[in-house]
């Protein structure tokens, strides 16, 4: 008999793992009754078998939603009541992950040559080394609203593919007094037109490429060449201009500096105010690209980019091998771009026009190192404050951190935190970042019966999250299998823990964990408002000589 079947399902009962990589069960099954089967004997031998009916769904047909004891036993219900002929069908509640099929691919005709936007092996790559860029533009393809600041050697002002995003014409601060204007002034300044090509080149327009970042706005600023107080100046100037990131693809040359700091006090004093009194107090980002030589760029001599208030951004080449640039625990991030002096693919963008460029014609097909990386970074941010202008600078920090993608990890040796100093947090994942996301950590992983364990859920999301929750999956710990809520307000990023946890019997248990935005009650059409993952614990009896 059914009930029978069910008994002895409950005497295995164990839980079961969730891998938030895979698809993962719980104990709840939804049941159609079959037309010629009578509901009042099956749910009367439900009772007997310790499941219990939580909701009629519907009447005709009937549906009926059921809780055995654990996963393991949800999966065994499921198939002896189809097995038996009464349920036409019964399937254990499943959360797979979900992949967004939504994906926007622009009419530029380079597009196919931007491989760190989408990287589809076009050269023999590893498919995937990307930013997942057309992923993130079926969310938003940028703001006008929102201003990218380049400081660099000049951006040409009537490059066909930046013109329309150029939100003015700039300063030059390479002169004193600086001048308005900070098109590029010799045959030399082709560095910041493409740096700007990567950040907001003009998207779907026909032509060329596109930016990460389409419809975001360029101020160009001429520094290069600019001494220490012209470079803190031009720093004040984009944010009065209204800056909301500031992308840096320079730094100052080894012998510049100084054995007592990154920069001298001037220029930190600028770069400083600007991440904390920008934006009306949100703060400004500032992206730094580290140097292009596999040095440590934090400790003794550290560079411009080990500054704690900006973004340090590093390199992965593509085939998501790090390496290839600065390093050191002030890294926060790396980004697809080619190694310089390594033999990989570079990054199409604009170029200045004629013979002026990097190559004769409008776009460059080689750019890379970290001045490719840096306005990567930036533009993504571009993007995040394109959906929501109110984010401060740490929210913008937190979420670009908590979403990246965690390559080479063989080389890059993550902590339990998910940072190496040689890959910082990771690489940059536009589509992850516009969305919200959650981890489940629970440390240790591996425990003796009563032994206590923690329970941490870290969360973004760029419409700021109303609440994280966890519980156990049919742990046998009431305690632990209900929700564990903590309600937030509108924050980016946050991390939970909960400790002084523990369970008493030996065995495999599964818990999963929830993050719903601020926007959950009043939904967009098309759009996630929550992220689900799980994790497991294993609950071990140890004798003397055990080690974890």
């Amino acid at each position: 008999m059914l009930a029978l079947s069910l008994a002895a399902a409950c005497a295995a009962a164990n839980g079961a793992s969730l891998d938030g990589d895979g698809p993962a069960t719980t104990e709840r099954v939804i049941v159609r009754v079959a037309a010629d089967a009578a509901w009042t004997d099956l749910a009367a031998e439900l009772e007997r078998a310790n499941v219990r009916v939580e909701a009629i769904l519907t009447q005709a047909p009937l549906r009926v939603l059921v809780r055995a004891q654990s996963p393991a036993e949800g999966a065994r219900l499921a198939a002896e009541l189809e097995a038996s002929g009464r349920a036409a069908y019964a399937v254990p509640e499943t959360f797979r992950p979900i992949e967004l099929r939504s994906r926007h691919v622009p009419n530029d005709p380079l597009f196919g040559e931007q491989w760190a936007f989408e990287n589809t092996g076009q050269a023999g790559q590893v498919t995937g080394a990307d930013v997942d860029a057309p992923e993130a533009w079926a969310v938003t393809l940028g703001s006008p609203a929102v201003t990218i600041a380049v400081l660099d050697d000049g951006v040409q002002l009537d490059h066909p593919d930046l013109a329309a995003n150029i939100a003015a014409s700039g300063r030059d601060f390479t002169v004193y007094p600086p001048v308005e204007g900070a098109q590029p002034r010799t045959a030399a300044d082709r560095h910041g037109t493409s740096v700007a090509g990567i950040a907001a080149a003009r998207g779907d327009n026909g032509i060329g490429v596109s930016g990460i970042c389409p419809r975001c706005r360029i101020l160009p600023i001429r520094v290069d060449g600019s001494s220490n107080l012209g470079v803190a100046e031009a720093f004040r100037y984009a944010v009065a201009q209204g800056a909301d990131v500031i992308t840096n693809s320079w730094g100052y040359a080894p012998s510049a500096r100084r054995r007592d700091a990154a920069v001298d006090a001037a220029v930190r004093d600028a770069i400083d105010s600007a991440a904390r009194d920008g934006r009306g107090g949100r703060g400004t980002l500032i992206v730094f690209g580290m140097t292009n030589e596999a040095v440590d760029n934090c400790g003794e001599h550290a560079d411009i980019s080990a500054l704690d208030s900006v973004v340090a951004v590093g390199v992965s080449d593509h085939n998501d091998r790090i390496g290839g640039s600065g390093f050191g625990d002030c890294m926060d991030l790396v980004a697809p771009s080619t190694p310089e002096r390594i033999d990989t693919k570079g990054s199409a963008t604009t170029d200045r026009t004629g013979l002026d460029g990097h190559v004769d014609g409008d776009y460059f097909m080689a750019f890379g190192g970290t001045s490719a990386a840096a306005p990567l970074v930036a533009g993504v941010a571009g993007l995040l404050l394109s959906l929501n202008p109110d984010l401060t600078r740490t929210d913008l920090e937190r979420i670009l951190e908590h979403t990246a993608d965690k390559v080479d990890a063989e080389h890059a040796g993550y902590d339990a935190a998910g940072f190496s100093p040689r890959a910082g947090y990771g690489r940059v994942n536009a589509a992850r970042a516009l969305v919200p996301s959650v981890k489940i950590t629970v440390q240790p992983a591996r425990v003796a019966p009563g032994e206590p364990f923690s329970v941490t859920v870290a969360a973004s999301a760029p419409l700021g999250l109303r609440s994280v929750l966890w519980r156990g999956a049919a742990t046998g710990d009431a305690a632990l299998d209900g929700p564990h809520t903590q309600r937030l307000d509108g924050e980016g990023y946050a991390a939970v823990t909960w400790s002084m946890l523990a369970l008493e019997r030996p065995g495999t248990y599964a818990f999963e964990a929830v993050a719903e935005d601020a926007e959950v009650g009043e939904p967009v059409s098309g759009y996630p408002h929550g992220a689900w993952t799980g994790a497991s614990l294993t609950v071990v009896e140890r004798t003397d000589d055990d080690s974890r």
